[in-house]
């Protein structure tokens, strides 16, 4: 009985993790703009950032919003053309990078491909992620491990690669 309460007991936390993906992407980072200010060896700093290969969780996928908009469309609603959803971008070590996305998709006029998924960070901006339907990301953050002293950076460097 022990046994099975310890079992249960991290399953009942992590469950929302898990209940609200609806995706699971495997991405590689393939080049980057801006790390030169940062360094030369671009795969140390990608190791150690944690993102050259990383995951990414969607709460929706653009299917499932589709889905949700044709029967919206069967009991006479107006189709949203804007869509709003959370992804979390999941570092190699582990650690979560949350943030809100959109994608504006009209059921009338669009293709399933059209658009990307433009991403910002929570709780701050400071994060830009933008995702295609075949899966090619750039990610743009400050990199604050990098901030010398402690002064504040504005510049936001990017990574550029693919995502399955």
């Amino acid at each position: 009985m022990i046994l099975f309460v310890k079992f249960l007991i991290p399953l009942f936390f992590l469950s929302p993790f898990f209940i609200f993906s609806e995706e699971i992407l495997n991405c590689n980072t393939n080049s980057n703009i801006g790390l030169n200010f940062l360094g030369k060896d671009y795969e140390k700093i990608l190791d150690y950032l944690h993102l050259k290969k990383f995951k990414i969780k969607l709460s929706r996928n653009r299917s499932d919003i589709i889905l949700q908009e044709k029967n919206k469309l069967k009991k006479n609603h107006s189709p949203k053309t804007s869509h709003f959803f959370e992804i979390v971008i999941i570092k190699s070590s582990g650690y979560p990078i949350p943030m809100h996305c959109s994608w504006v998709h009209d059921l009338r006029n669009s293709k399933i491909e059209d658009n990307d998924f433009n991403c910002i960070g929570i709780p701050e901006n400071d994060k830009v992620l933008s995702l295609d339907f075949n899966g090619n990301f750039m990610y743009s953050s400050k990199f604050e491990e990098f901030a010398k002293n402690g002064r504040n950076n504005k510049t936001l460097h990017s990574l550029i690669g693919k995502c399955k």
